[in-house]
């Protein structure tokens, strides 16, 4: 059917499950039935008559029933002192009894009279007593068991594999109908018995519209529904109608006591109406499909109908010919002498339903004679070998097993014969037999055979191209002419689009391309499957496809599109045209092609990167060039020489995470013997953050050049050159001190920097924060601190890269251990607790990577 429809796949998966669960109890619980009647009839009792289900009246009544008093026409009214409910009471009774139980049954004679019969029920009789029960249930199980069973599963198969067409699913009523068409129900009682039958009669009412609905839309709308769409619909709201009176017919029948006159009136004439409708279903299938054989739109459907009109015919056909015509021409096939011909049509039967799930399930179908073709002769040299290998066997076991058994003493040396015939059977099943299958395969199947051979040798030459142009026109010539293929055309990324790169047999002027977010790549992208396309039944993907893509996939005549994936990336997409010999591509066609593919995007992979290896080395050296140019110009920015300060020893270094850092330290001379310090530590890595504190030891030199006093206007002004010169996301942690010699004073502001270590003795001092970080505002306030040393103090400055400093394990070094660390050395020069602060978070680090600059600024006063 053409119908677009939006059903989630998984609810009617869900739905097809539930119809899985329904079918298969029905036809398990039909089997064990048919199984119980053939070989245990003694467990169960002989219908002493049947009940007239419209007026409760007896008919068919056995010798036994007459001769205990029971007429024909007599009205059923109690059955064992209950009133007569229905048949589902004369079922249930029928089916719970065994042989020797007796019944009661009241009844009201054609006289008027009332009467109560007792019977005693006997064993079922065998219907056929000159036949084995083995092989009349072998016949019966395959007939209403095994066949019905397999046309089940098919239409499972169809309609999982296509959940979403509503063709799979008129198919699956249609291949459930032979599993309710021969099932018995003598043995169902109760609810089992209402569910049973409701099963039966839902799949009888269902089967003639969906032959019709089939004919109709199958493989594409019927011109005759086209102009007369109120015919189908005619038909389908008469059956509707006949739906709701049968349906309390039905319930009447079995549960109600008899339907009454009117109610079983209109009951049987719905009967007949439907019985007449599903004639006419039937006939207007064959009407429809014989009209598409004429007038389908294009060579597919056309082959489809072919195919179908074949099947069907060879698979119903042999069913009226055994079971209707031969029967009627006086041909016994009951009998055990021509149970072969059971056997016969239940396997020809098995066409129609293998040609029903082909036409439905297959892409584009090949001609009825093509598969004739291929199937005879395949199927003629596949047994002619088979007889070859069972000739040769009987010969050799004449030869080389039959002296044994001549002789009454048989000497040891007459079983090498049967050694040699034995090593024969196990050569011929495990060696020969498989080669020759595989020269068959060949032999038959040489085109499938040598196009998987091409098409899996060029998967690993593609490896060896580093060039596009070349490999893309290999790959394409060598599909082409393995897969006769006309049209084929390579698209490669080129940024946000997809550009054709190599084609053949595609007009090439003016410029093909598919942009990265069209339908069919985010399909292709998203399932890393191909795309198949096939307008006359489209996927989902080419529905939601805009105008402009469907113009560049008819432009190549688009029917498959393989993705060329990179290790990350789609690198492209080959479109590949129909088959010369329209047939699709079949499963064996799109793995191997699928396995090209991968081979081709990695090629283009490792092609892209070898063209751009030497752009990106050339630029990686320049970029290492100016990277270390930049580290030299840093390494400049940093005192180059301690001055000399009375009474006291200067020590600094800085340690960068990257060739470049953000870290900052200065010591320069003042006015008047003072000597400034500085320590910074600059937001983020790498060159902007050598940028901004190149900008900031500017800003601090050029602030200090008139020897300021006021440290809080200093830091106000440096603050607002970092802000002006720098973006809104940069900013400086900074902390800046004035040491005079003279009284050992020192003044100093922190801009939100970590508060320098000032030791004295066993304590230990903490310069607190108090100010804002530069650059972040333009205006901030500033509060200048002075502290008065003494001598042995010792000014330990230092950014977050040195207590920050971590193991592989994540561990941070700390405070705590870098004041240790001071307190060990404090005796020694500024340069000796410097050494021993780095030394002691290198051993704490163990060699683990470097994650932030590391610098640190110490001022020791001496003893």
């Amino acid at each position: 059917m053409k119908k677009k429809r939006r059903d989630s796949p998984n609810l009617l998966r869900a739905l097809l499950g539930l119809y899985v669960l329904v079918s298969l109890s029905f036809w398990v619980s039909s089997f064990v039935t048919a199984w119980e009647l053939n070989f245990h009839a003694d467990r169960h009792v002989q219908e002493p008559f049947r009940i007239d289900a419209r007026t409760n009246l007896t008919k068919e009544v056995n010798p036994m029933a007459l001769a205990a008093g029971i007429p024909a026409g007599a009205k059923v009214i109690g059955i064992n002192g209950a009133d007569y409910s229905g048949r589902e009471q004369w079922q249930s009774l029928m089916a719970t009894a065994r042989p020797g139980d007796g019944i009661d049954v009241d009844l009201i004679l054609p006289t008027g009279n009332r009467k109560t019969v007792s019977l005693t029920l006997k064993t079922l009789p065998f219907e056929n007593p000159h036949t084995s029960r083995a092989i009349l249930f072998m016949r019966e199980s395959l007939i209403s068991g095994l066949l019905p069973l397999v046309c089940l599963l098919i239409g499972y198969w169809v309609v999982l594999a296509k959940p979403t067409m509503g063709n799979a699913w008129l198919l699956l009523v249609l291949l459930t109908f032979p599993s309710v068409i021969f099932q018995p129900d003598g043995l169902f009682s109760g609810a089992t018995l209402l569910l049973h039958l409701t099963w039966f009669q839902l799949q009888l009412l269902l089967s003639a519209p969906a032959l019709l609905l089939f004919g109709i839309y199958f493989p594409e709308r019927s011109r005759i529904d086209v102009k007369l769409p109120w015919l189908k619909w005619l038909i389908l709201g008469a059956q509707g109608i006949g739906l709701l009176i049968i349906l309390p017919y039905e319930y009447q029948v079995y549960v109600g006591g008899g339907p009454g006159p009117l109610l079983g009136e209109l009951g049987a004439r719905a009967g007949q109406v439907f019985n007449y409708l599903d004639l006419v279903c039937v006939l207007l299938y064959l009407v429809l499909t014989l009209d598409k054989l004429r007038s389908a739109s294009t060579p597919d459907a056309r082959r489809r109908l072919r195919v179908l009109n074949t099947g069907m015919g060879i698979g119903i056909g042999s069913l009226l010919i055994v079971f209707i015509l031969l029967p009627s021409l006086g041909v016994p096939i009951e009998s055990s002498k021509y149970y072969w011909l059971s056997y016969t049509s239940a396997v020809l039967f098995m066409v129609a339903p293998l040609t029903l799930s082909y036409v439905v399930l297959v892409q584009r179908a090949l001609d009825v004679r093509v598969l004739l073709q291929m199937g005879a002769r395949y199927m003629l040299a596949k047994w002619t070998l088979y007889v070859l290998e069972r000739v040769v066997l009987i010969v050799a076991a004449f030869k080389l097993v039959g002296p044994i058994f001549g002789k009454k003493q048989p000497h040891f040396s007459d079983f090498i014969g049967l050694l040699i015939f034995l090593g024969l059977i196990f050569s011929l099943r495990l060696g020969v037999r498989k080669r020759l299958q595989s020269w068959l395969d060949r032999r038959f199947f040489r085109e499938s055979y040598n196009a998987e051979r091409v098409l899996q040798e060029l998967s690993y030459e593609v490896r060896r191209f580093t060039e596009t142009e070349p490999l893309l026109e290999t790959v394409a010539r060598c599909v082409s002419e393995t897969l006769h293929v006309d049209q084929i055309a390579m698209l490669l990324r080129r940024g946000e689009f997809f550009q054709m790169q190599q084609s053949i047999g595609i007009d090439a002027s003016g410029v093909l391309t598919l942009p990265a977010q069209s339908s069919a790549v985010r399909y292709m992208t998203n399932s890393n499957e191909p795309a198949l396309l096939y307008r006359d039944d489209p996927d989902a993907w080419y529905l939601m496809a805009g105008n402009a893509e469907r113009q560049t996939l008819e432009r190549v005549n688009a029917e498959l599109l393989l993705p060329l994936p990179g290790r990350n990336r789609m690198m492209g997409l080959m479109a590949l045209g129909p088959k010369r010999s329209q047939a699709a591509y079949s499963r064996a066609d799109l793995n191997l092609l699928q396995a090209l593919a991968s081979q081709t995007g990695l090629a283009l992979e490792v092609s892209e990167l070898a063209h751009s290896l030497a752009a990106e080395a050339a630029q990686r050296e320049r970029a290492n060039r100016e990277m270390e140019i930049a580290r030299e110009v840093q390494e400049r920015l940093f005192p180059q020489e301690m001055p000399t300060i009375p009474g006291a020893t200067i020590a600094g270094h800085c340690r960068p995470a990257q060739g470049v850092g953000g870290d900052y330290y200065d010591v320069f001379h003042l006015g008047e013997g003072r000597v400034g310090l500085a320590v910074g530590d600059v937001s983020g890595k790498g060159i902007s953050a050598a940028l901004l504190m190149a900008s900031l030891r500017a800003s601090l030199r050029g602030i200090t050049l008139d020897n300021p006093r006021d440290y809080a206007t200093l830091m106000h002004k440096v603050n607002r050159l970092v802000f002006e010169a720098s973006a809104s996301n940069r900013y400086a942690t900074f902390f800046f001190a004035v040491y005079d010699p003279a009284t050992r004073r020192l003044d100093c502001v922190n801009a939100g920097h970590n508060p320098p270590l000032l030791v004295r003795g066993d304590a230990v001092m903490r310069l607190q924060a108090d100010g804002p970080v530069v650059g972040l505002l333009p205006f901030a306030p500033y509060t200048e601190q002075t502290m008065q040393l003494a001598a042995g103090d010792l000014l330990v400055c230092y950014t977050d890269g040195i207590s920050e400093a971590m193991t592989h394990e994540e561990e941070e070094w700390g405070e705590e251990r870098m004041i240790g660390a001071a307190l060990c050395m404090q005796q020694g020069s500024a340069q000796a607790v410097l050494d021993c602060i780095l030394a002691e978070a290198d051993r704490f680090t163990a060699g683990a990577p470097q994650h932030d600059d590391m610098t640190l600024l110490v001022l020791k006063l001496d003893a």
